[in-house]
């Protein structure tokens, strides 16, 4: 395909008529600025014949495209009646792109059983709409035309695309062909597609509007758009009856991945999808693909070594985009089950302001899945509380307590457990830390300085946000190790690390 996809949105229709709330006037006013946010090329705005008050929004928003001057396609939905469609153009009239949608069913099953019609009267009635609403909108506006339940058209497939053929020759410039009911797989319904764009002429524009009854929406409406159809009908959050509608989102980045330039604002897709849940109070399912707030999360290790190594670049090991495409600014957050690897613990750690090795990690690796068998999926701030506990002021075979400085001395006076026996010790040093090295030496436990850092804990932790970090490497007989200490006080928190790294070399 060499045309650019033609996003037509139905959430102020379709949807909105499948909302147990449906939206008033001020509400689509709210949704309608979005849309033109989103940067959509085409919008059914309402259907104006169901109620005054529907008649009443869509005016209303034809106006509004008018005085902002925006050149969005302003489409209404008509049966093919014709006080449907004089209906639809009185509401839409105004707009600079103004539309007349005019539908009637074709499937066999509908004729016979809804309609209670021929084929040839549904035909000619389809025929004499388009006719009529032609006359209406002249030069200034276009027909769309959708023969409801096309998907159901296998059986009188021939009969439909030569009505389609006459439904052109009376005007329609657009045909949309609905799989109002999805029952078949998806590639019945896209040859269904091609057939017609070939039958068609080239300067017609042949539009796809997918249900998602079997969950396959997206995939026929993709498809479609490389049998020839140019239209995308699709829903803000998939929102429609049933199932819903084709996700806009979805197709949108399936498209995108697959090479297609669009005019469509892919960056404040993640906004919008917030904001029309909050709208229609129709909660976004934890794993619906990119907006539910479970699809950027990791669980297994395999999964979590995988998207560590490539959380930095466009393409991730298990992720289908660089999420921040759609202005949503995370790509992949990695929490811990009793599934989960070191690279879980390494990455929480050092997202919440402790960079630790991976070493470090896998120490603590066993301590939380043994945790997590009991408890479940562990939250960061119960990862933190095990780390501060296992790997911070930890407690081993030395205990600090308290250090006392003597003013004017260079004097500090140690208070601490050794071996289970409490023990007061005085060293003489130049400073707190060259006194804690010699008291190690005089407790028979040596170590030797390679690093001294101290930082402030990241706001990330929200319970040890501000307080002093120590990280402190030490070393003895070939083996390094850090010791790190946390505390409101800087002293404190460099001797409760220079006492861990003790614990940690000396077992």
């Amino acid at each position: 395909m060499t045309v650019k996809p033609f996003f037509y949105d139905i959430t102020l229709r379709d949807a909105n008529q499948a909302l147990a709330t449906p939206w008033n006037k001020e509400q689509k006013e709210v949704v309608f600025k979005q849309l033109l946010k989103l940067g959509v090329q085409g919008i059914e705005v309402g259907f104006p014949a169901a109620s005054e008050m529907d008649f009443e929004s869509c005016r209303n928003l034809a106006e509004l495209a008018n005085k902002l001057g925006s050149q969005v396609v302003i489409s209404a939905l008509a049966r093919a009646k014709d006080s449907d469609i004089k209906k639809a153009w009185q509401a839409v009239k105004v707009a600079p792109k103004p539309r007349i949608h005019v539908f009637l069913a074709m499937s066999p099953l509908s004729m016979k059983h809804v309609l209670q019609m021929e084929p040839m009267a549904v035909r000619t009635q389809a025929v004499e709409a388009v006719a009529f609403a032609k006359s209406l909108v002249g030069e200034k506006g276009n027909i769309e035309f959708s023969p409801e339940h096309f998907g159901d058209c296998v059986e009188n497939f021939d009969f439909v695309l030569e009505s389609l053929k006459q439904i052109v020759e009376a005007g329609a410039t657009t045909i949309n062909l609905p799989n109002t009911v999805e029952r078949y797989r998806p590639m019945i319904y896209v040859d269904m597609v091609r057939k017609v764009a070939e039958a068609l002429p080239k300067n017609i524009t042949v539009s796809v509007h997918c249900h998602n009854d079997l969950g396959m929406a997206t995939a026929a409406t993709v498809e479609s758009y490389f049998a020839g159809a140019s239209q995308m009908e699709c829903a803000l959050n998939g929102l429609g009856e049933r199932s819903g509608n084709t996700n806009m989102y979805e197709v949108a980045v399936a498209l995108h991945n697959s090479g297609v330039e669009m005019d469509l604002n892919l960056g404040e897709i993640y906004e919008t999808a917030i904001l029309t849940s909050k709208w229609a109070k129709v909660p976004i399912y934890a794993k619906a693909p990119l907006i539910g707030i479970e699809v950027v999360s990791h669980r297994s290790g395999i999964h979590q070594d995988g998207a560590s190594k490539t959380k930095n670049m466009k393409k991730g090991a298990y992720r289908p985009i660089d999420y921040s495409l759609i202005g949503r600014h995370e790509n992949d957050v990695l929490t811990f089950t009793s599934q989960s690897g070191k690279t879980a613990v390494y990455e929480i750690l050092n997202h919440n302001g402790y960079p630790v090795e991976l070493d470090e990690a896998t120490e603590l690796q066993p301590i939380l899945k043994e945790i997590s068998e009991r408890e479940g999926e562990l939250p960061d701030s119960r990862i933190l509380e095990v780390f501060r506990e296992k790997c911070c002021n930890l407690n081993g075979r030395v205990i600090f307590h308290t250090i006392d400085v003597i003013p004017g001395e260079n004097r500090f006076v140690f208070k601490f457990h050794k071996d289970g026996v409490h023990c007061e010790e005085s060293i003489s040093a130049e400073g707190p830390i060259e006194a804690a090295l010699l008291l190690s030496r005089k407790i028979g436990l040596p170590v030797e300085l390679n690093s001294y850092n101290q930082s402030v804990v990241s706001d990330a932790d929200k319970l040890w946000a501000g307080r002093a970090l120590s990280e402190i490497s030490l070393s003895v007989n070939g083996k390094t190790v850090i010791g790190r200490g946390v505390s409101s006080d800087t002293l404190v928190a460099n001797m409760r690390a220079v006492f861990g790294g003790i614990n940690k070399l000396y077992g």
